[in-house]
């Protein structure tokens, strides 16, 4: 009987062991600290009637290049690159190339990615635009840009590289982006049968709706979600959000006893809604939880995740209070060994003292917290 129970033990820790070194699991793992690159996803640089296409300008693109030697310098080993590839494509079929140039620039930050060594996450951002351009996110076209995507990249290293499907998929219901997603991942494996996808769901790549889905039929698929809480710290000041955050000004981290006002522009909203709970959502305990259900979920699943985006904007919040957040983040996801890529690198949200481009001494140290279990 003691045989019996041992043999039966072994094939279960086997089975548990190989769900836990599927190729999506060891690539996750490998992915450890990384970095978000912005700058070829900004369509809001474009003009509108050109429907954002002429965003990027030639010779700034071609001073970004080097960044990615700094990435890799600065000891991280992912970089996950945000395209609005959709911006340079046609919106009616036959679909094209309308901007060729677009196209050639995410090749030279692809090359220079993979040439400093880095794995590269090579994400199909902002695809919606400001959702005034018809057709723009529909699945036909989406079908269309990831063909040509994954051809033009299928004979990189799917080891080093990985396809991002869609980001932040919004205002669409959680089955639409679910039938949109399961036809995206077909089309990327019938071109790409090697490469690990990266996969978000709806909600802007929310946790919870992560948490609250179903994993998809494909195995070798890591997952998503992006995590920017508390929301009103990481964002306050952004006039690209929601109402009254623009108002919210100098929010330390974690909460204090003084009282946050509310701005009128935030009364009856989820934002009044958030100030209210401050003192509770700073904590660095329910931000360990938050991430903890997030790795809940994928043991529960045998699936893996990857932290996608997290962060703070810092034009009106001091250094010391992002780098205390900074910490309170690193640190979780070090403890539950969560991959991951900082937003970003050299715009808005990133970790340099201001006017430089050297990370500051306190995010330095915070970084290090992921390395500390």
């Amino acid at each position: 009987m003691r045989r019996i129970i041992a043999v039966v033990l072994l094939i279960v820790f086997a089975s548990v062991s190989m769900l836990a070194n599927t190729t999506a699991h060891v690539r996750a793992k490998r992915l450890g600290l990384g970095m978000n690159f912005s700058y070829l996803e900004n369509w809001w640089l474009g003009t509108k009637e050109k429907s954002y296409s002429d965003f990027l300008k030639s010779a700034d693109a071609e001073k970004k290049l080097g960044a990615f030697k700094n990435i890799s310098r600065a000891g991280f080993k992912t970089v996950r690159v945000p395209i609005s590839f959709g911006a340079w494509a046609s919106y009616e079929q036959p679909y094209r190339w309308a901007i060729p140039e677009g196209i050639q620039f995410a090749d030279k930050f692809i090359e220079a990615a993979v040439a400093e060594g880095l794995y590269v996450i090579i994400d199909l951002h902002h695809v919606e635009l400001d959702n005034s351009v018809k057709g723009s996110d529909s699945t036909e076209r989406l079908v269309w840009l990831w063909t040509e995507i994954a051809n033009r990249y299928k004979k990189l290293d799917p080891e080093k590289v990985f396809f991002e499907i869609r980001n932040e998929p919004h205002d669409i219901k959680a089955e639409d982006w679910r039938a949109q997603a399961e036809v995206l991942i077909k089309t990327v494996r019938q071109i790409a049968p090697q490469h690990s996808l990266v996969v978000g769901f709806h909600d802007w790549n929310a946790r919870q709706a992560m948490i609250d889905s179903k994993p998809f039929a494909d195995k070798n698929i890591i997952y998503t979600f992006h995590y920017y809480d508390p929301f009103i710290f990481t964002h306050q000041g952004a006039t690209w959000s929601s109402p009254g955050l623009p108002e919210l000004r100098g929010l330390p981290f974690p909460a204090d006893k003084r009282t946050i006002e509310v701005p009128s522009t935030a009364k009856g909203t989820w934002i009044e809604e958030k100030i209210k709970n401050y003192a509770g959502d700073s904590k660095a305990s329910k931000m360990f939880d938050d991430l903890k259900a997030a790795k809940s979920w994928s043991e529960k699943n045998d699936v893996p995740i990857f932290v996608g985006e997290f962060g703070s904007f810092g034009n009106f919040a001091t250094m010391e209070n992002r780098c205390r957040h900074a910490e309170a983040v690193y640190s979780a996801l070090g403890k539950l060994e969560l991959s991951n890529a900082w937003w970003e690198w050299d715009g808005g949200f990133s970790m340099f003292d201001k006017g430089t481009g050297s990370i500051s001494g306190c995010m330095q140290t915070a970084i290090k917290k992921f390395n500390e279990r």
